[in-house]
């Protein structure tokens, strides 16, 4: 009983949605079970494997094979992610870049996995040499622009300075391309060991200058900055001067007008104080003579000694002999 039971443990097995799956007799592939990740990665098996005698099912279940003579080897069917190991990588034009890459990969043919992989833990060191030639290559053969730029757009600034700084030169594939390129090449090469790379491709996470390249972006951009802070300084002090000189002018203006102002209601006072003087004068000229007279004394007397004759004019007013009221 014991071993009826062993027997008919041994002779089922189960593939869930997240597995695949090679069935092995004595060491020779009989069964490929997958869960297909891409839309062709059944036919493409079945195509390649069907014909040497390897039987080629598809979906998860519980399946059954023969006991202790037949074994089963299950792989993740689902995306796995790798991440390259960032590095130093020289370019074409002697700058130094570091890359930093990852990627989304899964098993596209289990029996050839099986075959020349064995493990995923083995699978991430076949990518890590896989891709990380492929964007050497890449890397090493192209100038630093053609990797860190897309496309030829102007850069966009607001500064009218900056305008010719930016004018950094042409590309002719761009970083799109050059990721691209490594994708496919990639891909390829990872065939051999039943790997596949997800459709997004090979990503770069970040690049980031060496010392020696970011020192000089560094510098470059202090001394764009400087430039800018220059203009608004120059900006500032002309702005300040135009603003002073204006405020000069209407100080003028307004003094001037204050002052035209001032003279014209002074002359009008004038005017009428003359007007006044006029129509007084007219009604009463012996009385504004008499006036006059007194004005011109205290004026001219004031504090001087005078010494007259009894027949002096003078004297004459002062006594009355003279005076409007004596009329």
């Amino acid at each position: 009983m014991t071993l009826g039971l062993i027997t008919g443990l041994s002779s089922v097995y189960v593939v869930d949605q997240t597995q695949q799956a090679v069935v092995t007799q004595l060491g020779r592939p009989v069964k490929v079970i997958t869960n297909p990740v891409t839309e062709n990665q059944l036919a493409e098996l079945k195509s390649t494997y069907e014909s040497k005698g390897v039987v080629v099912e598809e979906g998860p279940g519980l399946r059954f094979k023969l006991p202790f003579f037949q074994t089963v080897k299950k792989y993740e069917r689902r995306l796995l992610r790798w991440n390259g190991l960032p590095e130093e990588i020289p370019t074409k034009d002697k700058k130094y870049i570091w890359m930093d890459l990852t990627a989304r990969w899964y098993i596209a043919d289990p029996l050839k996995f099986l075959e020349t992989v064995g493990t995923s833990e083995q699978a991430q060191a076949r990518l890590d040499d896989t891709i990380d030639s492929a964007v050497r290559n890449a890397i090493t053969s192209r100038d630093l622009l053609e990797i860190v730029r897309t496309d030829n757009r102007p850069m966009q600034v607001t500064e009218e300075e900056l305008r010719e700084t930016t004018n950094v030169g042409q590309i002719y594939e761009g970083r799109t391309e050059i990721v691209k390129e490594i994708t496919m090449i990639s891909k390829e090469a990872c065939k051999q060991y039943g790997i596949g790379i997800h459709e997004e491709g090979v990503l770069i996470k970040g690049n980031i200058y060496v010392e020696s390249v970011k020192k000089t972006v560094e510098d470059r951009m202090i001394a764009e900055r400087s430039r800018i802070a220059e203009k608004y300084r120059s900006e500032g002090q002309g702005e300040y001067e135009r603003i002073m000189g204006k405020k000069e002018r209407e100080i003028k203006r307004i003094s001037s007008e204050a002052y035209r102002t001032a003279k014209t209601v002074e002359g009008i006072a004038d005017a009428e104080a003359l007007r006044i003087y006029a129509d007084g004068f007219s009604q009463d000229p012996e009385f504004y003579r008499f006036v006059r007279t007194l004005e011109l004394y205290k004026n001219s007397l004031d504090g001087s000694k005078l010494i007259i004759g009894i027949n002096n004019p003078l004297l004459n007013l002062l006594d009355g002999e003279n005076s409007p009221n004596n009329e």
